[in-house]
């Protein structure tokens, strides 16, 4: 009896853990269903996601819009080269086999093919036939290949006709490429309808959103390059280029005193133009703003047209326009209603929605490789030390566009093996090829590694190469830019950056109102002011040859501690003071002090292109007397 009441004891004490246990495991089994119901609910919310995405890339739009745009950029194409060929003579300046003495190439095409001048004629025309063709929709994906290759390969035998606007003239020939532009508005889609054949009236959308993508891109990147201590702080270049301009003086002069039209100048293109950049590709894509962005495009693009003569981009950019205006709205247009799709591209004539294509893998990954590559590449010059408006490294292939104003003088010495060293005057490349040439390090060392090979062509014996180079950005005095100690014929030419490039000294030393003060005096003496800054124990060594139109130049110290050697005297220059030179002889500038730099000043009565002559340096302003 005990034993059978004890047995019951446990077993009614044992109870209430075996339920606890059963209701741990009831809710342990509840909380794994609900944490999997979760899972498959965020898989099928990014599947949802992702489906969406996809369907918004995929559905079916009329093409109309994208080929009012393959017109207009294919006739802006021919004009651009027609004009090229028969009005700036690219071919014989840049392309005769007499002339130039070289052709400038890319780090990534150095062995490109030179042709024959003959068929470098050919290759023009043969390109300016593409864009036709591209223009009107005949044999399209054709046309687009061929204008892609030939406008490409012009661009890549010479590098000194890098532009910005050539850059972007090939990515869009290269969209047009892998894109269905020609389904509507083109000749291909005539003959196709003549023939009775089923051809295809709608294109995907993304087709339409690359374009848009790639207009934005060039700019909303144009718009942080601005984003600098020149452009913002000083108004630089703007005050420059537009206070140039005698209508935009005036105007400004007639609202605001003389001594303060160029600063308004400069700060208000200079805000402008970012802010400009910065909104136009947000206005563009929002339907309440496009208007506004239309006319403010207008605006902006016919005013650089008219000031600064750069071909066919702005009209070109005006005609980007069209891309941003609803396909929908665009079939309206009374010209254009007549080539627009009958029904509506996203629903079928029963009126149920159209399944949206997929878009293909290999596809996928180009346009993706290709969006990823014009997002990062503009970033680069991150990559490089220093600043990229100084060592000009990564600033090619990402928009910074019109962002520096600036005068390079230039000697080059030549030191043959166990003789004298010379100063090299026989420059045989054309204005255009100079020009970018002291603006771009890689070309200046294609240059100086040319001339020691030429040397060792013509000799048989090796000769050093060196560069007596100064450079002048956005109206500070000129400095420095390449370490005139450096052979450049054996520097690596491979090298990830160049060292041999001089960092550029501090503002702290550049006192600007002054030096505009100083050019105000100057021109009242009827003389011309050429500013220099050197940092400590720098030496600047030139001559003012005789016999030109320079016959009075004296030096006037600005800043620091500056002092110069004429023959064996060495006389301090106190600042404030002006000292006459002796022309037709040399002189050495020595900068001194514990400051980072010393300022002076050339004051000549003689142009800045006579006064480079004077001495012995080569300039734009100098190349443009001959």
């Amino acid at each position: 009896m005990d034993q059978q009441q004890s047995s019951v004891r446990l077993r009614q004490a044992t109870k209430p853990v075996q339920d606890i246990s059963t209701a741990n495991s009831e809710e342990k089994a509840t909380n794994g269903v609900k944490k999997q119901d979760d899972q498959v609910k965020r898989r099928l919310s990014s599947n949802d996601e992702s489906a969406g995405w996809m369907a918004m890339l995929t559905k079916r739009i009329d093409p109309l819009t994208l080929a009012v745009f393959r017109f207009l950029f294919g006739a802006a194409m021919v004009v651009h080269i027609v004009r090229a060929v028969l009005s700036q003579d690219v071919i014989e300046a840049n392309f005769q086999d007499y002339f130039p003495e070289l052709n400038f190439h890319y780090y990534f095409a150095m062995n490109i093919w030179k042709p024959p001048v003959e068929i470098t004629w050919y290759i023009f025309w043969a390109c300016a036939v593409s864009a036709g063709l591209l223009s009107i929709g005949f044999l399209y994906r054709l046309a687009s290949l061929s204008f892609l290759l030939l406008f490409t390969y012009i661009n890549l035998m010479e590098k000194a006709r890098y532009n910005n606007h050539y850059y972007l003239y090939i990515l869009v020939s290269f969209l047009f490429l892998i894109t269905d532009c020609n389904r509507s508005f083109s000749l291909d889609h005539l003959i196709a309808c003549w023939r009775g054949k089923k051809n295809e009236k709608t294109v995907p959308a993304w087709q339409l959103y690359i374009f848009r993508f790639q207009i934005f891109v060039c700019y909303f990147y144009g718009s942080i390059a601005k984003m600098n201590y020149d452009w913002v702080v000083r108004g630089e270049p703007c005050k420059t280029w537009f206070y140039r301009v005698d209508p935009i003086r005036q105007l400004a002069e007639s609202v605001v005193s003389p001594e303060y039209a160029p600063s308004v100048i400069g700060y208000f293109f200079s805000a402008g133009g970012l802010v400009f950049d910065l909104l136009i590709g947000f206005m563009l894509i929002n339907k309440t703003f496009r208007p506004m962005g239309f006319l403010l495009t207008f605006g902006f693009h016919l005013t650089n047209h008219f000031v600064f003569k750069i071909g066919t981009f702005p009209w070109v950019m005006m005609a980007t326009n069209i891309l941003f205006i609803e396909p929908e709205t665009v079939s309206k247009i009374p010209v254009l209603k007549n080539f627009a799709n009958s029904a509506h591209p996203s629903t079928s004539k029963d009126g149920k929605k159209t399944q949206t294509s997929k878009l293909c893998r290999p596809l996928f990954a180009l346009v993706f490789c290709y969006v990823t590559a014009q997002c990062l590449v503009p970033f680069r010059h991150w990559l490089y030390p220093g600043d990229v408006n100084w060592t000009m490294e990564g600033h090619q292939f990402s928009w910074r566009m019109m962002l520096n104003a600036e005068d390079v003088i230039l000697r080059t010495l030549i030191r043959p093996q166990g003789g004298a060293e010379v100063v090299h005057t026989g420059y045989q490349i054309n204005a255009r090829q100079m020009k970018r040439m002291i603006t771009d390090p890689e070309l200046i060392l294609q240059y100086a590694q040319h001339l020691g090979r030429g040397h060792l062509e013509t000799t048989g014996s090796p000769a050093s190469v060196r560069l007596d180079m100064w450079r002048s950005l956005n109206n500070r005095p000129f400095q420095r830019w390449v370490d005139p100690s450096v052979d450049l014929t054996t520097v690596d030419y491979w090298a990830f950056y160049y060292p041999w490039l001089e960092t550029r000294l501090p503002d702290s030393e550049i006192d600007f109102s002054e030096m505009d003060r100083i050019r105000e005096e100057a021109k009242d003496q009827g003389k011309m002011a050429s500013f220099f800054m050197d940092k400590p124990d720098g030496v600047f060594k030139t001559t003012l040859q005789a016999g030109g139109p320079c016959s009075n130049i004296s030096l006037l110290a600005v800043s620091g501690d500056v002092s110069v050697q004429i023959k064996k005297v060495h006389t301090p220059v106190p600042v404030g003071t002006e000292l006459p030179l002796p022309i037709g002889g040399f002189h050495r500038v020595r900068a001194g002090g514990d400051g980072p730099a010393s300022v002076w000043a050339y004051l000549h009565d003689c142009s800045p292109g006579h006064f480079h002559n004077a001495m012995m340096m080569v300039s734009m302003d100098s190349w443009e007397l001959f």
